[in-house]
């Protein structure tokens, strides 16, 4: 693909002429047989998020980035309430969560489960995406707008961070969903995308424009988020309408784990 951020998101204007790839269903036919149920994940219980502590296991985001349009990362939109983490969009204010320490890794899956809030044209809830700020390598999950989910791997291209692979998995409008989310990440070998605990999408350097693919250390974030800046394209995610000053988009993180691979 060979893209910027600004021409992909152009470009991803109908999810519907994109490979559709559907997770099975929770509900099996009785000829199928059940499927296995997932173990819980680890709540936030334990967890304690401390603004600018990036010793810590988790931290939570406060500044300003030019695609939030105003509605800016606040660490008050982020809360640990009965075990599960809440990120909240409110007016003029976005959250996000980042893995602090020692959380980066070369060989590894994350896991999430989450509710998705109710979803809205210019919402983007990235519930679990990784990223290395030095390469600028990244993969994503992002439910955008009501246009469905998206996942997309980038990679550092000449310099430039560029989308090498993009697909549509699951469209329309998905609000108040429940998903268990994964990424199995081997460096320069392969991504994995699972959504309860099926594949849904794997990618090799074979997959990817030139063969370009992230190979570096990479650490989880939780994402909620507006796209609200002059840099998005509102044919993406949609146009944002601002909220009344009382409302809140609320999406529930009721679990996650990182486990090395092999161990």
């Amino acid at each position: 693909m060979d893209l910027t951020r600004r021409e992909l998101l152009t470009s991803l204007l109908a999810p519907a002429a994109m490979p559709l790839v559907a997770g099975r269903a929770m509900a099996q036919t009785a000829d199928e047989g059940a499927k296995p149920t997932l173990a819980p994940l680890p709540d936030w219980s334990k967890v304690k998020l401390q603004l600018w502590k990036y010793d810590n296991p988790f931290v939570p985001s406060q500044w300003s980035e030019p695609k939030l349009g105003g509605y800016d990362w606040k660490a008050a939109n982020v809360k640990i309430v009965d075990g599960a983490l809440q990120l909240t969009v409110s007016e003029k204010a976005s959250a996000q969560v980042i893995a602090g320490g020692k959380s980066e890794s070369a060989s590894a899956r994350w896991e999430v489960d989450v509710t998705l809030p109710t979803m809205r044209p210019g919402l983007v809830a990235a519930p679990l995406w990784t990223f290395n700020d030095k390469a600028h390598e990244e993969i994503d999950f992002e439910i955008v707008g009501t246009k469905g989910l998206q996942l997309t791997v980038w990679a550092n291209v000449n310099n430039q961070h560029k989308s090498v692979w993009v697909k549509w998995v699951q469209l329309g409008d998905l609000s108040g969903k429940r998903y268990r989310l994964g990424i199995e990440y081997e460096a320069g070998k392969r991504v994995t995308f699972l959504i309860d605990g099926d594949e849904a999408a794997v990618v090799t350097p074979a997959d990817t424009a030139g063969g370009a693919f992230p190979d570096k250390p990479m650490r989880p974030y939780f994402d909620l988020w507006v796209a609200a800046g002059d840099v998005m394209d509102p044919r993406w995610a949609g146009k944002w309408e601002p909220m009344a000053p009382a409302d809140k988009l609320v999406m529930t993180m009721h679990g996650y784990r990182r486990t090395d691979l092999g161990a």
